[in-house]
């Protein structure tokens, strides 16, 4: 079936008036103290509070028929602008307010001022621009377009001896893991540290053959920037462990709060995990979204190929969780969904672990950042209709 046009869309989102009594009719539950569930094997409470709220969100949508890119991009908001990171050739397209061009920065090349290779991920914060690179090269940029840092992630610090890496793989190794390419969302995690997501591909002891992998590996590691060591870190919910195994569906990401708290959620997992400052785990909340499928099939597969194709089969099949980001001017943590619907996927709103919102968006938004008063979103399938470049908006009002 062909795809509407943006401005179908648009058409229909209206219609529909995607507004807060049209997609909301919880009614607040009160959390109940006798709820627990687990995570990374030890008992904690879930809190399943919701409630309504005068929050609205209203969708238009800018177009910029005027830039070519790859096709494969990253968007952020970085130091209050609306930026395109191209993946391929490391430029990093500025835009203003109305999406059209303001300037270009950055590049691969051999200058003082570009990056050595392919950009992979990207990260925006008060602390600057952080660019992983595709050979475990990172650099930071600051608000003036300077690449003021450069490093390479080291996950070897700990000297473990390489036959016994190898030969005797334990999840606590930091030296077994890698970047995990697929699902990698680098966040700023407290001050001079980036949070990135990690797997182990080891031979003896990896995410697509080992079905005891979930229940004991770790998903995060913390970088050091000025010394590039990666501290591991994190775990998975019993949801990827059991009876289940679905590597698949293995992306994680991760929203600081203030400094203070920070909220892990997973591609699988309708619940929200929150951990303190120190990284010991509070409490769960969050609730499931609207209209997904998740009867999850297992994978199982005899290699690596055959693992690549049950994925490419499998995920477009089913739903899931994609973005986290947590809003601080408006106290707001935001979550992405695909939903079972060729037109709509979703959002939800939290405050303070409660659900103030769970709204449609157009197919294929994927939210990259806050600026006041607009939630913006990339369409990710850029090219798929006619060359140009689509930003979805989502006014906030409260």
């Amino acid at each position: 079936m062909k795809s509407p046009d943006n401005s179908s869309l648009i058409s229909m989102i209206s219609k529909k008036q995607f507004l807060i009594g049209a997609f909301i009719s919880f009614i607040f539950l009160s959390c109940t103290s006798g709820e627990k569930v687990k995570f990374n094997g030890e008992e904690i409470g879930y809190y399943r509070n919701a409630e309504i709220n005068t929050i609205s969100l209203k969708i238009d949508s800018l177009e910029n028929k005027e830039v070519i890119f790859s096709g494969s991009g990253i968007w952020k908001i970085f130091n209050d602008q609306i930026i395109l990171a191209d993946k391929r050739t490391g430029i990093i397209y500025v835009f203003n307010d109305d999406l059209s061009l303001k300037e270009t920065q950055i590049g691969i090349g051999e200058g003082p001022n570009q990056i050595k290779g392919g950009l992979v991920a990207m990260a925006s914060g008060d602390q600057g621009l952080f660019l992983l690179g595709g050979s475990y090269d990172y650099y930071v940029v600051d608000k003036n377009w300077t690449i003021s840092q450069t490093g390479n992630l080291d996950f070897y610090h700990e000297n473990t001896p390489y036959d016994e890496l190898l030969k005797n793989p334990k999840p606590e190794y930091a030296g077994i893991y890698e970047l995990h390419y697929e699902f990698q969302k680098p966040t700023w995690f407290g001050e001079r540290k980036v949070m990135i997501q990690i797997s182990s591909t080891h031979p003896e002891y990896n995410y697509i053959l080992n079905k005891n992998y979930f229940e004991e590996a770790k998903n995060l590691g913390i970088l050091d920037l000025s010394n590039g060591k990666i501290q591991i870190s994190g775990g998975y919910p019993p949801i990827y462990s059991g009876d289940s195994f679905i590597p698949y569906l293995m992306g994680t990401a991760i929203a600081p709060i203030k400094n203070n708290f920070h909220v892990q959620g997973f591609e699988a997992d309708s619940l929200l995990n929150k951990f303190s400052a120190d990284g010991l785990i509070q409490h769960a909340f969050g609730h499931a979204g609207k209209d997904m499928l998740t009867d999850y099939p297992d994978l199982s597969a005899l290699d690596v190929t055959e693992f690549d194709l049950g994925r490419e089969e499998l995920r477009p099949k089913v739903n899931y969780f994609t973005t986290l980001d947590f809003i601080e001017e408006r106290d707001l943590l935001v979550r992405g969904y695909t939903k079972n619907s060729p037109l709509e996927d979703g959002i939800q709103l939290y405050r303070n672990d409660t659900l103030l919102l769970d709204q449609a968006v157009p197919k294929g938004f994927n939210y990259f950042g806050y600026k006041e008063p607009y939630l913006y979103g990339s369409y990710n399938k850029q090219f798929e209709r006619e060359e140009k470049i689509v930003v979805y908006r989502l006014k906030l009002s409260e």
